[in-house]
C-alpha cells in the first residue's frame, strides 16, 4: 500500500471563526448604543417631569401673588412676582406674573425700571400673546416719558403681535395717538387708516374715524350695515 502523503495544501479555516468575532464585537457595540440611547431617554423624561414640576410651582406662586394683588398689598405682590419671575423663568406662569408685574411698576411711577425690563423680556422668544401685552406696556412707559416716537412703534409691535381683532385695533388706537403726538402725521394716518381697511366693523372704527378727522385724514364712508332678512 501507498503511505499518504503528508503536507500538501492546508484546508481553508472555516469562516466561522470570522463570524463569531464579528458578533462579538458588533453585539458589544450595540449594548453600548443601547446604554447609551436609555441613558438619553432617562434624561430627557427627568427633564420633562422637571419642566412639569416646574409649571406646577410657578402657577402656584403666582396664585399667591395675585392674592396678594386682590388683597391690595401691592407691595407684598410686586416682591411676589419678582421672586417668580426670577425663580421660574421660562415658564407660562413667569411670563403672565412679569407683564403684572410691568403694570404694577407703571403704575406706581416706576417707568425708567418698567421699560428697561421690558425692553430685555420683548427682545427675547416669549408666546406672542403675552409679547403684544409686553409691548403694549412697553408703549405705555414710553409714553409717560414723552417718547412718543418709540411708544408709537412699541403700540405698532403689540398690534403685529396679537390675534385678535379688537386687540389689534386697539394697539393702533394707541399707535396713531402716539404718531400724532411725535409729529409724525403720515405714520399716525396710516395707522388709523389701517382699523378702517382691516377691522372697520369694530367699536374701534368709529374712534379711528374721529382720530383720523382731527388729523386731517380722508375719512372713508362708514360701511352700510347689513340686512337681515325680510320678514315674509
Amino acid at each position: 500500500m501507498t503511505a499518504p502523503k503528508t503536507g500538501g495544501t492546508t484546508p481553508p479555516e472555516s469562516p466561522r471563526h470570522d463570524w463569531q468575532d464579528w458578533a462579538r464585537t458588533n453585539i458589544k457595540r450595540a449594548g453600548i448604543g443601547a446604554a447609551v440611547v436609555v441613558v438619553v431617554a432617562g434624561a430627557t423624561l427627568a427633564y420633562i417631569q422637571s419642566q412639569r414640576n416646574k409649571e406646577v410651582y410657578a402657577a402656584q406662586a403666582l396664585s399667591q401673588a395675585w392674592t396678594a394683588v386682590e388683597s391690595g398689598n401691592m407691595a407684598l405682590a410686586g416682591n411676589d412676582l419678582a421672586r417668580l419671575v426670577e425663580r421660574y423663568g421660562g415658564t407660562r406662569s413667569a411670563d403672565e406674573a412679569f407683564v403684572l408685574l410691568s403694570e404694577l411698576r407703571l403704575l406706581s411711577g416706576e417707568d425708567e425700571v418698567a421699560v428697561r425690563a421690558l425692553q430685555q423680556f420683548v427682545g427675547k422668544r416669549h408666546p406672542k400673546y403675552f409679547l403684544a401685552s409686553a409691548y403694549s406696556l412697553l408703549g405705555g412707559g414710553l409714553e409717560n416719558q414723552a417718547k412718543f416716537a418709540e411708544a408709537a412703534q412699541a403700540y405698532r409691535s403689540a398690534a403685529q403681535a396679537a390675534d385678535l381683532p379688537f386687540l389689534q385695533a386697539q394697539y393702533l388706537i394707541d399707535a396713531g395717538r402716539a404718531f400724532a403726538l411725535a409729529k409724525d402725521t403720515a405714520a399716525a394716518k396710516a395707522a388709523l387708516g389701517e382699523i378702517l381697511s382691516k377691522h372697520g366693523d369694530l367699536s374701534q372704527a368709529a374712534e379711528a374715524r374721529v382720530r383720523l378727522a382731527e388729523i386731517g385724514g380722508e375719512v372713508p364712508p362708514e360701511p352700510e350695515a347689513k340686512r337681515g332678512p325680510q320678514g315674509g
